[in-house]
């Protein structure tokens, strides 16, 4: 062989050798690349699980605090808006709260199924609040590129009946309707949905924890004047047939509009000097009766604020009611002038007047009415002023003409029992997915 043929062939098998080795290094980038691809797709598809897995929690947690704001709430409709009038308050929609134990029970036959739903509609909610057991499944929406999460509520415990307190129930899903997420494991693999379920102890805190025994209370004087007089009537045993009770001196009582249990006089229904009472603080007045200070009673979650547009207070009251309020506070002072009703004996209100009141002529007010100053009450006209429940003063009471205030047992049990707010127990939630 040539010489010159034999130094030809080494470039050739150098040249070989190169593409070899770029040939392999290339299979391995292609590897290698295609491994981070996948470790990244696998990366994505975990964040997306957590990112699923936290919108259900948080949408679970957002329905306690939903619910919980309407069960303080006011009255609503079917689809979970406030009324003005002819509304239903979500609690006594979907609890049976009883006045003498405050036994609670659910009213859902299935109390652990959904008593109503919410899905996210723009930056809010649209929700259905149906009449127990009419609930249909929740209808999907479809919003092109986003999720839309709902949850559900289910209200009470199944076969329990619970004194003072219940449970709550919240289900969070990432699909538009919440039953799919109640389906069962495969059905949300299948629409790759999460869901988070979380369970919160709820307590009840009365609106008036010690009621009085009788139908007036009076921690200043009490001064009648005029014709008729004041009618004080209380005919229930479990009270003693107590009439009023006064921290200074008796005065000029009819007793014939007195009206105590069968057998009891007038005089000994009555107290009057009561030490106790006279010298209770301000704040220590009440307390008594309130269970804590005026300032913080303020933050109950039920109370509502009513303002009087008017020089008479009366029909801002009576709208307040209608509306499904039943813890009312007035910044005083507050006069009524027009012959309105406020309540109803089955479901009384609580009025609180910060400051001094005025009552004159025909009225009826059906449940209890706390006077932090003085009140002064009229009616010469002959028509029928009257409250039935109870009325408590912070300051002096002047009565003049013919008035009445009857004691019912009935409306203390409800102010005591089923009238106040809701709030969640410390260290009551339980996360856990019920399926």
């Amino acid at each position: 062989m040539r010489p010159g043929h034999r130094m030809a062939s080494r470039p050739a098998q150098r040249g070989a050798a190169t593409l070899v080795v770029v040939m392999v290094l290339f299979l391995v980038m292609a590897l290698l690349a295609a491994y981070a691809n996948r470790s990244l797709v696998f990366e994505q598809r975990i964040s997306g699980s957590y990112y699923r897995a936290s919108l259900a929690q948080e949408m679970a947690d957002g329905g306690i605090e939903w619910t919980l704001a309407l069960l303080n709430g006011t009255g609503i409709d079917a689809n979970c808006q406030p009324l003005a009038t002819g509304g239903t308050r979500f609690v006594d929609r979907y609890l049976s709260i009883s006045p003498v134990d405050r036994g609670t029970r659910s009213q859902m036959a299935t109390p652990t199924s959904f008593a109503v739903d919410c899905a996210r509609s723009g930056n809010g909610l649209s929700c259905r609040c149906p009449d127990p057991g009419t609930r249909t499944i929740q209808p999907a929406t479809t919003v092109p590129g986003a999720l839309v999460p709902s949850f559900g509520i289910a209200v009470g415990s199944e076969g329990v009946q619970r004194y003072g307190s219940f449970q709550l129930t919240s289900q969070g899903c990432t699909d538009s309707s919440v039953d799919s997420c109640a389906s069962g494991a495969e059905a949300r693999s299948q629409l790759a949905s999460a869901t988070s379920a979380q369970t919160a102890a709820i307590a009840f805190v009365a609106a008036m924890p010690s009621t009085p025994a009788a139908p007036l209370t009076v921690k200043g004087s009490l001064t009648t004047a005029g014709s008729g007089g004041l009618g004080l009537h209380n005919a229930d045993p479990a009270s003693s047939g107590l009439l009023v009770v006064s921290g200074e001196a008796a005065p000029v009582l009819n007793d014939t509009r007195m009206d105590s249990v069968p057998g009891t006089p007038a005089a000994q229904a009555s107290v009057f000097d009561d030490e106790a009472l006279r010298n209770l603080s301000a704040d220590g007045f009440f307390r008594a009766y309130m269970g804590m200070a005026a300032s913080r009673y303020q933050n109950h979650p039920a109370l509502r604020v009513v303002s009087c547009t008017a020089g008479d207070c009366g029909p801002d009251l009576q709208a307040a009611y209608a509306a499904g309020q039943r813890m009312l506070w007035v910044e005083g002072p507050m006069a009524i002038s027009t012959n309105v009703v406020v309540g109803n004996v089955s479901d009384p209100p609580l009025i609180i007047v910060n400051g001094a009141v005025t009552l004159t002529g025909p009225m009826q007010i059906n449940g209890a009415l706390l006077v932090l100053g003085n009140l002064d009450w009229s009616n010469t006209g002959g028509l029928t002023s009257l409250i039935t429940g109870m009325v408590l003063v912070q300051g002096n009471m002047t009565a003049t003409g013919s008035m009445d205030i009857q004691y019912l047992q009935s409306i203390a049990n409800q102010l005591r029992n089923r009238r106040g707010s809701f709030v969640r127990v410390s260290g009551g939630l339980f996360d856990g997915d019920p399926n």
